[in-house]
This record gives structure tokens, sequence and C-alpha cells, in this order.
């Protein structure tokens, strides 16, 4: 096998786009062949997404094994058809290398190479890279080649477009077929209509035209020992057709409208269905509806800024965003400032001012007044928002725990109801001696069975609730993430940068006697500045805040640190030593609190959980500065709502007792753990599971990724630009702590969809089957009620999106 070629790095895993699968029979046969591979560790097929994802081990098994893999079995992986120009590639050995290279780069399936025109024809695994990608990567092994066009449309939109035309001709020769059985009832109209021959010849179009994908694909999946949804609709028409027509011969009882009507309706219900699996993945639309196709574009040494296509934006260029303009890539704002709407990417309704410095994603749209250059930091599938893309459809693509009971019951469905369907044919017969009869009672059988409506409950309904969380800010890594979500009943949650902002601030300054305000804190940024320390930057923070900038803080030198105490520096003009820190600090350099200054308030703030650091200059205490971690704004309001919802809370925190009680007492928790390490953390979130607790951990995912992977399900609040943390199943986009209670209450109404689903999928086909055994239901009721059971499932499905999650 010739080694790879990736733009990219290595890769293990892949996700195929599958077409033909028409029930959970079919995805699982397309599991299980994929799965029977060498080199393959775990496949999985999504029949809602028609996706497969792949992990496999590429020393071992190439993708191209799994195309072929999948179209031996009758099914057949979506590929892109690109057409290049290509120069110097006359000579055979120029034209050999060329397709080598080719076949190596990964995501390539095929190449045809037309040496009089200069063109290559190159079929791509959709999703898996792109046509640049692999423009660039030919070049760079020397290749003079361009893109030439493209394939235009979507390949599940054309799947869509010929479903439509193959029901629309159906819909045409059956309309005539119903006038000559209305003919036959009620003697109006032409007399040719009574003429048989013309039923014939109108349901022998429809069964060998519109109706042969069924035949064809029944063959293919029978061929390989598998039996799904189009067997059943197979032999239903076929024994209805093939009667009809021994009858028409032997001037014999005709049902020839059985079988037309039964394709009709089944094609109808399959192109509804089609349309509406569409509508689910509009979520992945929307997100990939946020990139703008062009950017005004400057590279670094030029002057002017032009229009490129955003694939062609190189990290350091400068990007000029005018007012009502999607931001293309990630950056960091270089000239001027922007008021982002990031409403789209994160759900956060109101409108953030980024200034000089400060980062922008790309997908969000600026709605200042004045146009901002910006630098491009993060590009292609780096930015946020290709990270979020990602995230929605690796959660789509997995399996929730539920789904495998629906697909053990389907692998036996089939077998069964074709079981059935012989016995119900013999039994009636042979009671009613009336064998067209129970010919039409066993078709009934075996169309009304619908294993569609089985496969499609679970992975529908994940794929919109999923959706519905991406629209709020929410990322669920998987089905199983919503699976889980529904049966937790405790919340732990960390206090620093989950409760709180995370970012400390000067809540109060203290000064001594006439010493003003102002002094205190300018001497304290003095020395700060030098620190990265958080206390520090919230001092030097608040000093801008006050003065503007920086230049009227006091000149030091000698700046030096005391570890665990605070910051001591020399006075430029002479007034002393300067002196930032705690208690200790003072006391070690001899100076001692003025009796006179009042220190009540600094108790209070002491007992609120604010940490104190005091000011002196040459040997007088100038003030203090009291900063805490403020508590967010919509935190007290989703506590209230979890406790009553039935949730038991409780706060993990590193943070010290004082502090973590302050905060607990401000929220009304009342279980509060505090000074803990990050194992303590995981141990206690395991302590409480070994008790029978479903724990959702909710942390920042740094010094909580223990506990977030020891919880039953770990929520991690996402900070900045890095989105998608991994040890969580669940990612807050935006820092809003009430998203926690969201996306739990998005958790349990998917998967009360799924189980009305399952509900309906069973039970249609436990009420269905017998009616149809006993004569109570039709072939042609049985093929409408067969078509819009699956249609109804995803139906149900898409009412998620309209979900109204109540926060009052």
């Amino acid at each position: 096998m010739a080694q790879q070629v990736s733009p990219g790095e290595s890769r293990n895993q892949i996700t195929l786009d599958i077409g033909g699968m028409t029930c959970a029979s079919c995805s699982l046969r397309v599991e299980k062949e994929l799965n029977h591979l060498p080199g393959v560790g775990r496949a999985e097929v999504n029949l809602a997404l028609e996706k497969a994802n792949i992990v496999f081990n590429p020393d071992q098994v190439s993708p191209r094994q799994f195309v072929d893999a999948v179209n031996a079995i009758g099914y057949h992986v979506r590929l892109e058809n690109y057409q290049l120009t290509v120069w110097g590639v006359d000579e055979t050995p120029l034209r050999m290398k060329f397709e080598m290279t080719c076949l190596a780069i990964y995501g390539v399936y095929k190449v045809i190479v037309n040496v009089a025109d200069s063109t290559a024809t190159i079929s791509l695994l959709q999703g898996v890279i792109s046509i640049d990608d692999v423009v660039r990567t030919l070049q760079d092994h020397g290749f003079s080649v361009s893109l030439r066009n493209s394939q235009g449309k979507d390949p599940k939109e054309q799947e869509r477009i010929r479903a439509f035309y193959r029901l629309l001709l159906s819909f045409s020769l059956t309309v005539p077929l119903w006038l000559i059985m209305l003919h036959m009832i009620v003697p109006i109209g032409p007399k040719w209509l009574g003429n048989t021959t013309w039923q014939f010849v109108l349901a022998t179009i429809i069964q060998w035209g519109p109706g042969l994908t069924f035949i064809h694909r029944a063959y293919q999946n029978l061929r390989h020992g598998n039996a799904n949804m189009d067997v059943l609709v197979a032999m239903g028409t076929l024994s209805a057709w093939g009667f009809s027509t021994v009858n028409w011969i032997t001037h014999g009882p005709l049902f020839f409208d059985s079988s037309a009507t039964l394709i009709t309706l089944i094609l109808l219900g399959k192109y509804l269905e089609s349309v509406a699996k569409g509508r689910t993945s509009q979520a992945i639309a929307d997100l990939l509806a946020l990139r703008p196709e062009k950017a005004s574009v400057r590279s670094p040494g030029q002057n002017a800024f032009e229009w490129r296509d955003i694939d062609q934006i190189q990290i350091g260029d400068e990007i000029q965003i005018r007012p009502g303009d999607k931001i293309p890539v990630d950056g960091i704002i270089r000239e001027g400032q922007g008021l982002i709407d990031e409403s789209l990417l994160t759900g956060e309704p109101e409108w953030q001012l980024r200034e000089r410095g400060q980062c922008v994603m790309a997908g969000t749209i600026h709605q200042g007044e004045r146009a901002f250059v910006m630098t491009a930091q993060k590009i292609g599938q780096d930015t946020v928002l290709a990270q979020i893309v990602r995230t929605v459809e690796d959660a789509q693509a997995g399996k929730a725990p539920i789904q495998r009971f629906a697909d053990r019951i389907s692998n036996v469905f089939v077998p069964t109801v074709m079981g059935l369907a012989v016995i119900t044919f013999l039994m009636t017969g042979v009671l009613t001696r009336e064998w067209s009869d129970a010919l039409l009672h066993g078709v009934a059988v075996l169309v009304v069975a619908c294993p569609c409506a089985l496969g499609l409950a679970t992975p529908t309904a994940v794929m919109v609730g999923s959706g519905v969380g991406a629209r709020h800010g929410i990322l669920y890594r998987n089905g199983e993430a919503l699976e889980r979500l529904s049966q937790v009943d405790h919340v732990a949650l960390d206090k620093t940068g989950t409760l709180t902002a995370g970012r400390p601030q000067v809540i109060a300054i203290l000064p001594v006697g006439r010493v003003k305000a102002e002094d205190v804190l300018y001497w304290a940024a003095s020395v700060e500045k030098e620190s990265n320390h958080p206390l520090s930057r919230a001092i030097v923070e608040r000093a801008k805040e006050v003065a503007g900038s920086l230049e009227h803080v006091p000149a030091v030198d000698d700046i030096f640190t005391e570890p665990g105490k605070g910051m001591v520096a020399e006075s430029s003009d002479g007034q002393g030593t300067v002196l930032v820190g705690n208690m200790t600090l003072l006391a070690d350099y001899g100076v001692s609190l003025p009796g006179e200054w009042d220190q009540v308030p600094m108790e209070s703030l002491m007992k609120r959980g604010a940490t104190i650091v005091f000011v002196a200059v040459g040997g007088l205490v100038y003030g203090a500065l009291a900063i805490a971690d403020p508590i967010r704004d919509d935190a007290r309001r989703t506590l209230r709502r979890l406790v009553k919802d039935g949730y038991r809370v409780s706060m993990l925190t590193g943070d010290r007792k004082i502090s973590a009680q302050s905060v607990a007492r401000s929220l009304g928790i009342r279980d509060v753990h505090a000074e803990l390490s990050p194992v303590e953390k995981a141990r206690l979130v395991e302590l409480w599971q070994k008790f029978g607790a479903h724990v959702a951990m909710v942390g920042d995912g740094i010094n909580d990724a223990p506990a977030l992977a020891q919880a039953f399900v770990g929520i991690a609040v996402a900070s900045g630009n890095d989105v998608v943390v991994h040890t969580a199943d669940v990612t807050l986009v935006k820092p809003h702590i009430m998203t926690v209670w969201k996306a739990l209450a998005i958790g349990q109404r998917t998967m009360r969809k799924i189980r009305q689903n399952l509900f309906w999928a069973l039970g249609y086909n436990i009420i269905g089957i017998p009616l149809a055994a006993f004569g109570y239901i039709s072939p042609a009721l049985a093929g409408a009620a067969m078509a819009f059971s699956s249609v109804l499932v995803v139906t149900n499905s898409l009412t998620l999106r309209h979900m109204v999650i109540d926060e009052a």
C-alpha cells in the first residue's frame, strides 16, 4: 500500500458519507462489514445522518478499502468529483507518477487522467479532504495543476431530486390505474378504461421503473446475506404484481392497483423522509452559513487590501472588517474596535465590545459603525467555528446507548416479518381456501412492517437535540452525553471560574486618614504591573480604569517578589521602600497598622471572602485594597432553578474555606467542600457515585479535569477560545452558568422524544402486523402506514427544534 500523503497530521479516524441505506438493518449491515475489516478498531453507522464513523489503524487498512467494502454490499460512499487542469503529464511515467501521488493523498478515492485535453477527474471522499488541499499537495509535489470545475450540487440534494422524479413518474402512472379501478366499480368514462391490458402496462412500468430501485437494493442485500426494508417492499410488490400478471393471462382477479399504489406511497414516504432528514442537519448548515466566502485581506508587506476567498487567508494576514461583515477567521484586533454579535455562535444575545488586542471569532458579525483591522491567528479547521461544527458532527454521528436496544430488535426484525408473512399466507389459504385473499394478507404483513421508524427513532432526535444545544452555546460530545444528562440527579460545581467570573476585581479601596484612594491604588499598581499574578492583574486593570493608563503611577525600582507574601520595590524619588502584600509582609519589614485606622470595613470584606492587599510606603501604611472574584450574574438564578427541578447541588473548590463559605452563603448552597486538590475533587465525586448518585461535574476543564473525567457527566465551562475541552462530555461555549441548566433540560427533552419515537415505532408494528395478518389492513393502506410511520418519527424529532427553554 502506498504511503499516505496528507496535508495535515496523520489520522486514524474517518467519517464516510453513505447512500442507499433505508432502515436500521442497512446501517447494521454496513457497520458489521466495516468492523470485520482488519485494522478497524470501531465503526459506527448513523442511519439518520447517513454517515459511518470509523476508527482504524492506517498501517493495516486504507480509506479506499472502506469504500470498496461498502460498495460490495450494495450501498455507496458519496464522492465529490472535481476536474483539474494538469500540465506536463503527457508522458506515461509522469502520468503514472501523478496518479500515484493523487491516490496516496488521504481522502482521494479515484483519479482518471485524460492526456488528450490535459485534465484529470478526481474523486474525493465527501467531508474528508477539500479539493483545495489536494491541489496544494499536488503543487507541493511539483505538479502544475489548477481547479477547473467542481460537481456543483450537493450529492444529498441530487439524491432528493432523483427521489422526487421517481415519485412524480410513479404517481402520474398510478392515477390512471385508480381511474380504471373506479370505472370497474362505477362504469363511467370511456370504454377503453375497462381494458385490463392498460392495467398490466401501467403497473408493469411502475414496478420495473420507479419500483426497480427497491428490487435492485433488495437483490444487493440478499446477495450479501442481509434482509432490510427493501426486501420486504420488493417481495410484497413483486408478489402482488406477479400474481396479478398470472391472473391477467388466465382472466382471474387483478391487484395491479395494489402493487402500483404501494410503490407510489412508499416513494412518497421516502421523499418526505429525505426532506425531513435534511432538516435535522440544519444546525450544521446554520453554523457553516456563518462563514463568509470572501474577505478584504492584506498580507504582510502589502499596502492595499484585496478581496480573497477565505480559504486563501494565511496566519498573520491583516483583514479589514466593515460594519455588517461576518468575521472570516479567528484573530486579534489590530486597529480600531468592534461591536461583535456572537449570538449565532454562542447564544449570547448582547453585543460584545472588543478593543485592540482582544480576540474575535470566525462566524461572528461586526455590528459597530466603523471598520476595524484584525490579524488572523487561527484559520481553516483551527477556528472556534470549525471546532464547534466538528463537535456537533461528532455528537450527531455517535450512538446513544438506548440505540443499541433498537439495533438488537432491528437485527431480527425483517427475518421475523418474512416468517410471519409466510405463516399468514399459508394459514389464511388453508382456512379460507381463498388463496388470492391469503396472498393479499401476506403482502400486507410484509409491507406494513417498518424497521425504518425503529432505526430513525434515536439518531434523528440526537441530531436535532445536539443542534438545539449548539444554538444555545452547548456542545455535546456524543449521543451518550445527551442520554446521561437525562439521568443526572446531583450537580457539583467548581467555584472559581464557574460560579464566579474567574477574574478577580478590586471591590474596595480603604485609605488611611487623609490619604487619597487613588494614591493607594497607584502605588500598588506601580509595583504590581511587573507581575502576572491574578491579584496583580486586578490591581493594574483597576488603575487603568481610573487613570486611563499607567503614566500617572509613581516610578519604582528594584522590584522583587517575596513568595507567599507580596512584592517589594524602592521608590525612585527617595520616598523609601514600597510594600504591596499581606500582613506577614508588613511584619517582616517592621511596619504596623495605624491605630486610628477604622478596620471594621476590612473585617467585613474578609468575611465575604475578599483578599486584603496592604500598601505601605516608607514605613507608613497608606491603605489597603480588597480584591474578590465576583459571582456570575446568573449564578443565583441558575442554582434556584436546579434546586426547584430536584437536583442536589454541591460546591467543590480548592479555594480557602472562608472564601468558599462566603460564596456558598450568597448563593444558598449548603453542601460546600473547600481546600480540595484536583485529585480530592475526583475522589469525592467517585464516593458520591458509589452511593448511587449520577453526578454532573461542572468546572473550567483545567484544574477540574480529573473530576470531570470521573463524573457521570463532565460539563466544562469554556474560557476564551478554548472551546473544545476534551475531558468533558459537554462544553459550554459561553460562560453563562445558566447554560448548565439548559444543557440538562435539552438532554431530558431529547430523551423524552427518543422514548416517544421508540414507543411509536414498536407500538405501530405490534398493532399493524396483526391487523394486516387478519385482513383488516389492505396492502395499499399498509403501504401508506409504513411510509408515513418513519415520516412521523422524524417529524416528531423535528419538534425539538422549536423547544422553548423557560429560564424563569
